[in-house]
């Protein structure tokens, strides 16, 4: 046998790559919303239960992008709905998890604090722990 990793290795490393793929698009998302959207999702985080796998659910909970147009930020839907549903890996609309939102928090927070977008961040600096990526 050339290869003793096991079927189990393997899938948990495409896993990974994955996940990995899906921080970046989300991180990606977030780095194209405006700042007004961006401060909107963050007062949103404070004052809603928000949710994945959908705009909003049965019970009137909304998605972060649903949230900061309720609160003005009168923007283009763009790549961040379809991010943040396949980061959470949403199957169906439920509450965003704990882990989930501190991570938004974290790329809202990035977004907003420096004075560019996150994209246009030098190649040599490290990104946050936040995001999955294990520190140097």
């Amino acid at each position: 046998m050339l290869w003793s990793g096991g079927v189990s290795s393997l899938s948990t490393g495409v896993a990974d790559r994955r996940r990995a793929r899906q921080a970046q698009a989300l991180r990606a998302a977030v780095s194209e919303l405006s700042s007004v959207t961006r401060r909107a999702m963050l007062a949103a985080l404070a004052d809603e239960e928000l949710i994945v796998g959908a705009y909003t659910d049965r019970r009137g909970r909304i998605c972060p992008m649903l949230a900061a147009h309720r609160r003005g930020a009168r923007t283009d839907v763009g790549s961040f709905p379809r991010a943040w549903d396949a980061f959470a890996r949403a199957r169906r609309p439920r509450p965003a998890t704990e882990r989930e939102l501190e991570i938004l928090k974290a790329l809202l927070e990035e977004g907003t604090a420096g004075p560019g977008p996150v994209r246009d961040r030098s190649p040599g600096m490290p990104t946050p722990a936040a995001v999955g990526h294990p520190p140097a």
